[in-house]
């Protein structure tokens, strides 16, 4: 097998990069027609995944950052949201085609949720699904970006609960683009065109709202903090999860290009997609 390993330059950044510093990226072979970036995901065994709106769509690579195949190719519409569930499956949403797939770590297909190319309101349908994750008892929170409300789903699948509706008023959304999680299961949904971040309980209550940095893209819980990509400036937004508020800012057009969704892994590394600079740039927390 050729090896490819991680980008072993690093940056030279200014004072924008704030607490972390850039490592490189994510080596990408040749033979992957690349597209805009948009997910990556770390999972607990230090595999790495992205989805790009290239082919083929879903890449992997193991925890030296080798690469290991491709799959998903012809599958895919709009690749959105990638994430990887306790048992090590990676789920996708595509919001081209109103569904979520479920894939195993050598990219069987598992199960589809929704209908291809239909999208719906209800039960069994989505309509633009962009982002899921996942709580502590295996429930799945799904972003349906399109019907403006985030939907609970048991683990296998099956309907529980639905919050929110398109709008601006509290508890409502513009675009539920990104979620994030915490420990104490609290959801966090990027509400991209309100300007803002809503909190929810596990239940759908709301509790919070973060405002005052811009548009969210994709969000992060990390430690006691929430990173927030905000891809209309370039830019990373950290807020206390106590709190709420700004604790650290980061990034410009130079360092970034439309950071979206991440991920990070055991030692601390964050992995950023970047849609428009088609490529995951490798971030290490500074001491």
């Amino acid at each position: 097998m050729i090896r490819y390993a991680l980008a072993l330059f690093s940056l030279t950044l200014a004072a924008a990069d704030g607490p972390y510093t850039s490592t490189g990226f994510l080596k990408i072979p040749a033979e992957v027609k690349l597209g805009p970036m948009s997910a990556v995901e770390v999972d607990k065994k230090g595999n790495v995944y992205v989805l790009h709106r290239g082919e083929p769509p879903l890449i992997a690579f193991d925890k030296s950052g080798n690469y290991k195949g491709g799959f998903g190719k012809g599958q895919f519409k709009v690749a959105h949201g990638l994430r990887a569930d306790p048992d090590g499956n990676v789920w996708t949403t595509d919001n081209g085609l109103h569904v979520l797939r479920k894939f195993s770590p050598s990219g069987q297909v598992l199960a589809t949720l929704g209908e291809e190319g239909v999208g719906k309101n209800g039960e069994k349908h989505f309509r633009a699904p962009d982002d899921v994750v996942f709580a502590s008892n295996g429930d799945m929170y799904v972003a349906d970006s399109g019907n403006g409300r985030i939907v609970r789903l048991d683990k296998n699948g099956k309907f529980v609960s639905q919050f929110g509706k398109k709008g601006k008023a509290t508890g409502e959304f513009a675009t539920a683009h990104g979620l994030a999680i915490d420990k104490k299961n609290r959801i966090y949904v990027a509400d991209r065109g309100n300007k803002r971040v809503q909190v929810f309980s596990p239940a759908g209550e709301f509790l919070a709202e973060w405002t005052g940095f811009g548009n969210p893209f994709g969000m992060l819980v990390v430690g006691k903090q929430l990173i927030v990509s905000e891809g209309d400036i370039n830019r990373m937004f950290h807020f206390d999860l106590n709190s709420g508020k700004i604790v650290s800012e980061w990034g410009d057009e130079k360092m970034l290009q439309l950071p979206h969704l991440m991920s990070v892994d055991k030692k601390g590394n964050l992995y950023v997609a970047e849609v428009n600079g088609k490529r995951v740039q490798i971030f290490r927390r500074k001491s």
